[in-house]
């Protein structure tokens, strides 16, 4: 069960220890202030929890703006490799653009710093992290 850290309209931050993973579920479209000002909610909950998974839902989410995206792999991105999160689990986002944003973001990663899986379910992603908590060398299906 999931306990509620931090919630907004557009973004809730929570944490669920049966994974254990910090998640972030996205909703509709965010100005690059407030974009940027969730992302840093979500690192401080995985610095507070002191998380080694996250799990993203950006189902409905809609777009990540090129500036955003670069932002994320020049800053937000290597300050959540240094936090010591080595999982990230994305629910797709069913927005076109976005999956591509997303795309374009996650091939940028060296995977031997963070491993990313996408997936289209919720559930899926929680299975995938559960599994890496216990056999770290897991990869997405």
């Amino acid at each position: 069960m999931s306990m509620v850290r931090d919630e907004d309209e557009a973004c809730a931050v929570t944490y669920d220890p049966e994974v254990p993973c910090v998640t972030m579920a996205w909703k509709g479209y965010l100005t690059s202030p407030r974009f940027r000002e969730a992302n840093e909610r979500v690192l401080a909950a995985i610095q507070e929890r002191r998380a080694s998974k996250l799990l993203g839902d950006i189902t409905h989410f809609k777009l990540i703006g090129a500036d955003d995206q670069r932002w994320l792999n020049e800053h937000w991105i290597p300050r959540l490799i240094q936090t010591g999160c080595r999982y990230v689990a994305l629910v797709q986002p069913v927005f076109y653009f976005n999956q591509v944003a997303v795309q374009t973001v996650a091939s940028r990663i060296d995977p031997e710093s963070l491993v990313i899986g996408h997936f289209d379910s919720v559930a899926a992603a929680r299975r995938w992290l559960w599994e890496a908590h216990r056999h770290p060398a897991a990869s997405p299906a």
